[in-house]
């Protein structure tokens, strides 16, 4: 499990590719061991997801009837959304890296976006630690959440340009399969899975 030192160096690294300097790899650790070790990311995301899924609790119970049921496999269920939506991604990158050629890539592609994730999730969960302790703060947090996401697009497209160097189509392509099958599961699972109030 990486340290808090560890995760700084990675942050930095990540912080210089997604400006354009690769000398931000290395801060990197761009090895297979390196790809494994950066699944850790998610581990330490965990606070700050548990930020949204008590936001996602609230609002549930507010749009639904006294006594819905919010307890251990309501939150395992949303931690499980989370989960398909830092993965699946990843998967839907590795399966076509051998067929459109950017074999090469898949490691790095896979370890920055991973410890991308620690700063971005982390400043998500801001907007939502809003709305749990200020009443009545859609409004300003919804519009500080599509900042933040917005942002979040644009960093995962400059840190895959720069990984792709430079090649503006290959970027484009990588970051629509980064982006896109995320947004889809956002929308589809709660549903799916009963998280959307009736």
């Amino acid at each position: 499990m990486p340290q808090i030192e560890e995760i700084g160096n990675y942050v930095k690294g990540i912080w210089l590719l997604v400006l354009g300097d690769r000398s931000g790899f290395d801060w990197l650790d761009i090895t297979a061991l390196g790809v494994w070790r950066s699944f850790a990311a998610f581990l330490w995301c965990l606070p700050a997801m548990a930020v949204g899924w008590a936001a996602w609790r609230l609002y549930y119970l507010a749009n639904m009837p006294q006594g819905a049921e919010t307890g251990l496999v309501f939150i395992l269920k949303l931690l499980f959304v989370d989960m398909a939506m830092w993965v699946v991604p990843l998967v839907f990158v590795a399966a076509l890296a051998k067929p459109l050629g950017y074999g090469e890539l898949l490691a790095p592609i896979i370890i920055t976006s991973n410890w991308l994730a620690v700063p971005i999730v982390y400043a998500m969960a801001v907007p939502l630690a809003i709305r749990l302790v200020i009443p009545n703060s859609e409004g300003l947090t919804s519009l500080l959440s599509l900042i933040l996401l917005l942002a979040n697009f644009t960093a995962i497209f400059r840190l895959v340009k720069t990984i792709a160097k430079d090649q503006t189509l290959l970027a484009s392509a990588l970051s629509a399969l980064l982006i896109l099958p995320s947004l889809m599961l956002s929308e589809s699972l709660p549903r799916v899975l009963g998280l959307m109030p009736a």
